[in-house]
């Protein structure tokens, strides 16, 4: 027995890459997973893998009645969760320039509807359960700072996430935490992850550089280890990859530079401090 035995811990996009390393690292800590994947053979076969207290379980995220339903169904099969991995996502796309508005909508379903139609269904339940819980959802080093062209939809999306769970762990109550996992270059198949859309694009399967960068990444099971360990631990933000910090490093410079060149902070400048406003207005319409 483990101090993990009988938490149970949900991840979507959990039969392969990451999410197939978040499995079998959360399986070895104790904890009895839940493997979501859109792919419902794929998602059996890793539970089969991970053993008894695994289960399998097929949704499209993107899809909000599915995804409300998968989440209840998962609470009253295993009596609650601990832990959630909003884990599922697509990778690159064309360049911005020959995207297809189809194209933004699937990628943009998937990483962040999905992320937020699965976040928003497991707290509704901790908070109805007043279980406390913990939530994490799979952001990028591109959520950070880190670019380059032919990744603009994605990079655009793996933003959004962020920003999502920045707005979101002020709005959880006490008891349930957020955390954002921002891994860099990882060994999987990630490349492949258009084999169940009809897109057609210059970034998928079918590019073998993308397949050899890939084939270079970090081992997968070395970034769901210290996901799983961040999330334990309460982490906001979850990072794995050193090299990242170069174009963090980079945004935090531009955006201090502006604001030293073109809005330098004062005291002052609160009074247009939103939430300062918003106070000011309250107590006025309170008092009126």
């Amino acid at each position: 027995m483990t101090e993990n035995s009988g938490k149970v811990a949900v991840v979507t996009g959990g039969a392969s890459g990451i999410g197939k390393a978040l499995c079998e690292e959360l399986a070895g800590k104790g904890y009895r997973v839940a493997v979501v994947d859109i792919s419902h053979s794929e998602a059996q076969a890793i539970a089969r893998q991970l053993g008894k207290t695994a289960t399998a379980w097929q949704c499209d995220v993107a899809d909000s009645t599915r995804t409300a339903a998968l989440a209840t169904d998962i609470w009253h099969h295993y009596h609650g969760v601990d832990m959630v991995f909003s884990n599922a996502g697509v990778g690159a796309g064309n360049p911005l320039l020959k995207a297809t508005p189809e194209e933004f909508d699937f990628i943009f379903g998937i990483n962040v509807r999905g992320m937020w139609l699965v976040c928003q269904a497991f707290a509704k339940l901790m908070i109805e359960h007043q279980r406390q819980g913990k939530l994490c959802v799979t952001g990028s080093e591109h959520s950070l700072g880190f670019q380059h062209a032919g990744a603009g939809l994605y990079t655009a999306s793996k933003h959004a996430i962020l920003g999502i769970a920045d707005v979101l762990r002020t709005e959880l109550p006490e008891g349930i935490s957020i955390s954002v996992f921002c891994p860099g270059l990882v060994n999987t198949r990630f490349y492949d992850s258009k084999r169940h859309s009809n897109l057609n694009t210059e970034a998928d399967g079918g590019n073998p550089v993308a397949k050899a960068m890939m084939n270079k990444g970090m081992p997968a099971r070395e970034v769901a280890e210290a996901a799983v360990k961040g999330v334990e631990r309460g982490e906001f933000l979850i990072v794995t990859h050193g090299c990242s910090y170069t174009a963090a490093a980079k945004r935090w410079r531009d955006i201090d530079s502006a604001f030293a060149a073109q809005a330098p902070y004062t005291p002052e400048s609160d009074r247009y401090l939103v939430n300062n406003v918003m106070k000011q207005v309250l107590q006025e319409m309170k008092s009126s």
